[in-house]
């Protein structure tokens, strides 16, 4: 099987701490309050609609040199953030690097029409994200009770998570025009925590 052109690698924890458990709840509620659903809607109809302008007015080729490196850039923070918050490390998002990595091999094409049609063949999944993402929430309510009892997030459900990050952040490459391949739910690599 080939590859996909979006990796999302993660070095589970061999421990987590109880005390980040509160700390993870209370910026799911701060978040939460800024009503991030709204947010996540009118991004994505506008992102598609941006690259469709960048690639529109500037061509596609300054689309890929000029603005997909710093859209990756902001991926991979985001893919760190998100690993924190999904419990998945107790590393805060910073520019020095985290235990999450992206990695976007960039073979996106995009004209005006394709970068525009994206709106409508990313339904499907999108939705299939929707799905994952309602059970991943459930499994981390779950696993942030197993963390305050045993200080150690469950592995089937750290991977489970992870395999949904990987899948949200294909989506969003491929939304963007950043990649061609449609996104795959297969398994990448995530790292076993130390013993």
């Amino acid at each position: 099987m080939i590859d996909h052109p979006v990796q999302f690698d993660v070095q589970l924890l061999s421990r987590t701490a109880r005390v980040h458990v509160l700390t993870w709840l209370v910026l799911l509620v701060a978040v939460g309050t800024l009503g991030t659903s709204a947010l996540y809607g009118a991004l994505y109809l506008a992102l598609p609609a941006l690259v469709a302008l960048v690639v529109g007015q500037q061509g596609a080729e300054a689309y890929r040199t000029r603005y997909a490196p710093k859209v990756v850039t902001a991926l991979r923070w985001l893919a760190a953030a998100y690993g924190f918050m999904w419990m998945l490390t107790d590393v805060l998002p910073t520019a020095q690097g985290s235990p999450v990595d992206l990695r976007v091999e960039l073979s996106g094409q995009p004209t005006v029409g394709s970068a525009l049609l994206r709106l409508i063949t990313s339904l499907p999944a999108l939705f299939l994200l929707m799905l994952l993402s309602v059970v991943a929430t459930v499994l981390w309510v779950v696993a942030a009770l197993v963390v305050v009892v045993r200080e150690r997030l469950p592995e089937s459900v750290a991977r489970f998570i992870a395999v949904t990050l990987r899948y949200q952040f294909r989506l969003v490459a491929y939304h963007l025009s950043l990649v061609d391949r449609y996104p795959a739910l297969h398994e990448g690599a995530v790292a076993q925590a130390p013993a």
